[in-house]
């Protein structure tokens, strides 16, 4: 498992860049949570920032785990 950097879209309209798990079968494990500053937020939607990256993924799941 490695970590890539993603973008993170939330609830209240900010972005934030994370680095999200990406495992060796190809699964970004996308965070249902985020900080926002000390607030946390839902994640809405997910942007993997590298071209290189995004040709790994094969799927993405959200992880409701804190």
């Amino acid at each position: 498992m490695k970590k890539i950097p993603c973008e993170l879209t939330l609830g209240n309209g900010g972005d934030v860049v994370a680095m999200v798990p990406l495992e060796d079968d190809g699964t970004l494990r996308i965070p249902a949570y985020s900080l926002y500053g000390t607030f946390k937020e839902g994640v809405i939607g997910c942007r993997v920032m590298s071209p290189e990256d995004k040709k790994q993924v094969v799927r993405e799941v959200w992880d409701k785990t804190d």
